[in-house]
């Protein structure tokens, strides 16, 4: 009888050594989510775009990994993980380069797609690659150690975005990718033995990612759009007829065919739980990190690198706490770290909301720390039960999925924060939010935008943490 490719893993591979090269693509993809959003501000004010059109260099990569990450999981369960992982770096990182040359922010969008399209090759195999080689016993130690990475990249992000936008410029931001894709990739071939390709997996057509990807782009854009151009602009109606008509085909065609991208029988019951709290966490930790360079730059006066310094407090508490909250996971089960984490991410947005035309100081720190801490103590324990309540044969297609919700958790922190602020801000001020435009920006209505804004997520943090409380799970057998 043959062995399993996690127990052949575990005892003829040293474990660690395929770390650095996952750590390292972890860190590059998030990376260049937290990065570009310190750099919002000065990318609005360099191509003169309103904030709903710069958003979308944000937006287009996160919505491309979206839209790709299921297709990208089922792909690496048929072709093999290690060699789809590869064909991601390489990717990710040529385009990379070609996002720092981009003349303009429509072409900037245009590659950030192309971007997003290699970090859905390789957010859909990290997780799956690290619990293939470890046993049970150890996946929590792996992730916790995988979700310190992820920490790692986020608080790098800001201090790194701000300090470059500030001392050289915005294109730096995307080059410090080249070399580290080309040392992960280098290890990736050292260090990972290639895997046998899952005999239960088989290809998915083109269609369905197709509906899925469109579904979610006609929707954002709509959101995005809509608090600035009205319900009654002509793209927003088309935009959200289209997103909702795919959405519903795509929905409608995974009861249909063999071979569904999203097998509506694997989101059911607690794994439908875990997922929708992933979806949940990162909506939350995205959006705060969105909402607080605008905050700090435009209300509390800050530089670009005074606003990442700041920031980086929120990712740095979430990394300390990751690893802690992988260990106790293993030994005490997911469900009272994931409610802590959660009840502490809403206190924490609570008090950014109270934090009125000085945001500064200890009500900042505190703030952000609660986030962070909150954070740490939810991700990884969530990520560790979604993944152990599949068997290892559907492993890439659940780690596809845990990536694909974190993604849309991603695009819609930052659609719905901004589509929240920009409404609240032409309530209050009358006029269209314009960071760095002719008239500047009427600073009390944007302070009680924010406040609301973080309001609203506030209360989503609320509802989240009675999910967690709710959810039991029971790991499934291979």
């Amino acid at each position: 009888m043959t062995s399993s490719p996690a127990v052949r893993a575990a005892s003829g591979f040293p474990r660690w050594r395929v770390f650095p090269p996952i750590a390292l693509g972890v860190i590059m993809a998030t990376l260049d989510a937290s990065v570009v959003n310190i750099a919002l501000p000065t990318l609005q004010r360099d191509f003169a775009a309103s904030l709903s059109t710069i958003e979308w260099v944000a937006l287009g990569y996160s919505l491309t990994m979206t839209g790709l990450l299921l297709a990208a999981g089922r792909f690496a369960d048929a072709r093999g993980r290690r060699r789809v992982y590869g064909h991601g770096l390489l990717l990710f990182t040529a385009a990379s380069a070609a996002c720092g040359f981009a003349p303009s922010a429509p072409l900037l969008v245009l590659l950030r797609i192309v971007q997003g399209v290699g970090a859905a090759l390789v957010s859909a195999n990290g997780s799956a690659l690290l619990v293939q080689a470890f046993p049970p016993e150890e996946r929590g130690r792996a992730l916790g150690a995988f979700g310190a990475m992820v920490g790692v990249g986020l608080a790098l992000g800001p201090p790194l975005g701000g300090l470059v936008v500030e001392h050289a410029s915005w294109p730096w931001i995307f080059f410090v990718n080249v070399p580290l894709g080309w040392l992960a990739w280098r290890l990736l071939q050292q260090r990972v033995h290639a895997d046998t390709p899952s005999s239960e997996a088989s290809g998915v057509d083109g269609v369905q990612p197709t509906l899925w990807g469109l579904g979610l782009a006609g929707v954002m854009l709509a959101v995005t759009r809509a608090p600035e151009y009205g319900m009654r602009d002509p793209i927003v109606l088309v935009a959200a007829a289209v997103g909702v008509t795919f959405l519903a085909g795509f929905v409608a065609l995974q009861t249909r065919v063999r071979t569904p991208l999203l097998p509506l029988d694997l989101v059911a019951g607690p794994l439908g739980a875990a997922v929708s709290l992933t979806f949940m966490g990162q909506l939350l930790s995205v959006g705060t990190g969105f909402l607080m360079p605008l905050v700090l730059e435009e209300t509390g006066g800050l530089s670009a690198a005074q606003a990442g310094a700041w920031l980086a407090v929120l990712p740095g508490a979430a990394l300390v706490c990751a690893p802690l909250a992988g260990r106790l996971a293993d030994r005490t089960g997911p469900r009272a770290l994931t409610v802590t984490g959660m009840a502490l991410t809403a206190l924490g947005l609570f008090a950014l909301s109270r934090l009125g035309t000085l945001p500064t100081g200890a009500p900042l720190v505190l703030g952000l720390t609660l986030v962070g801490v909150g954070q740490g103590l939810f991700a990884i324990p969530n990520a560790s039960a979604l993944l152990s309540l599949v068997p290892h044969a559907r492993l890439g297609l659940a780690s596809g999925l845990q990536g694909t919700t974190r993604s849309l958790g991603l695009s819609t922190g930052i659609a719905l924060s901004g589509a929240v602020l920009v409404a609240r801000y032409r309530s209050h001020a009358h006029a269209p939010l314009h960071i760095g435009g002719p008239g500047g920006v009427d600073h009390a209505a944007f302070v009680a935008a924010t406040h609301e804004t973080f309001l609203v997520l506030t209360g989503l943090a609320v509802v989240a943490t009675f999910v967690a409380w709710r959810v039991r799970t029971t790991p499934a057998q291979d």
